[in-house]
């Protein structure tokens, strides 16, 4: 894997955990007049890096949210290995728009995410290709879906008609779905015993995610079509370092496969989405119900026998 190269390079020299200045995301510096909105009830963040997934960078660490000091360490690392390997961070757009209503009282700070996204990616789209295109735009649109409150400030849609859903179940309008939040979104469909959407708030659905993972990248694997109906292949991880509902994770690493089609009109906005991926086994391995490595190298979507073989023939007795 691509990032596998710079896992160990950087890794040779750990960095000093000392407080540094703020270090900005590219293309989102302070900007005036920005409209604060209090954070939900009982949701306040740790830092502008771990709005949502605030697991440990490590098992045998604190168990919480990262500290200044850590945070300033992965800063200062995420520089080195930019500097070492000429990478660039991605490019989430429209995160310094004068008025945006920011759902946690300021620009997002996405060093943490970008960090991990570099070390453990396993693609490294060239630049201007529709593969890198297709990929800011999901972050741009994760980034809008996640932080902006209003939808109708949402730059990576088209607000009047956006719609999204998840493996043919429900369908949510661009309102909707921001009211409810990506997690009931995409789990509608679950069996109520795994994830009851119905039941669950916005501010309960990230609850049950936010203390499972430092960092949750996700990276766009290959694009199959062009615009307007875009086909893609898709991959999310994160290393299970903190706990999910009763559940406490060994570090392991949590693959989530899968792939989507996009609409997009002329000004390349999202118009509809559909993402198919196996939800319910994701969930199962972070209740600790089957191992993380049934999930590796997309094998719970292609099957064990993609990846070893055909069983058939291994069992055949040469005549």
């Amino acid at each position: 894997p691509f990032g596998a190269k710079i896992r160990s390079a950087s890794h040779r020299e750990s960095p000093s955990h000392r407080i540094l200045p703020a270090m900005e995301v590219p293309g989102t510096a302070p900007v005036a007049a920005k409209e604060v909105v209090a954070s939900p009830a009982g949701y306040a963040p740790p830092s502008m890096a771990q709005t949502y997934m605030r697991g440990p960078l490590t098992v045998s660490g604190s168990g919480k949210p990262l500290s200044a000091e850590e945070l300033a360490a992965c800063k200062e690392e995420l520089e080195a290995i930019k500097k070492e390997f000429g990478l660039h961070e991605p490019d989430r757009a429209h995160m310094n728009e004068e008025g945006t209503k920011w759902r946690f009282g300021g620009v997002p700070d996405y060093s943490l995410v970008n960090l991990k996204y570099l070390q453990g990616r396993t693609k490294n789209h060239a630049a201007g290709s529709l593969e890198l295109i297709v990929e800011n735009l999901v972050k741009t649109w994760e980034m809008e879906r996640s932080h902006k409150v209003d939808p109708n400030q949402h730059r990576s849609v088209d607000p009047e008609k956006f719609q999204i859903g998840a493996n043919g179940w429900t369908k949510y309008g661009n309102e909707e779905a921001n009211t409810v939040g990506n997690y009931n979104v995409l789990l509608s469909g679950c069996p109520a015993k795994l994830y009851d959407s119905s039941q669950t708030t916005w501010e309960e659905s990230h609850a049950k995610f936010h203390n499972a993972f430092a960092a949750f990248p996700w990276e766009l694997l290959e694009v199959f079509s062009g615009p307007p109906k875009v086909a893609f292949t898709w991959r999310h991880w994160g290393e299970f370092t903190g706990t999910y509902e009763d559940n406490k994770g060994k570090g392991e690493l949590v693959e989530v496969f899968g792939f989507g089609v996009a609409i997009v009109d002329d000004q390349l906005r999202l118009v509809d989405v559909e993402i198919f991926y196996k939800a319910e086994a994701f969930l199962e391995v972070l209740r600790g119900e089957r191992p993380a490595e049934e999930l590796s190298r997309g094998r719970d979507l292609l099957g064990v026998a993609a990846a070893s073989g055909c069983p058939h023939l291994k069992t055949q007795v040469p005549s």
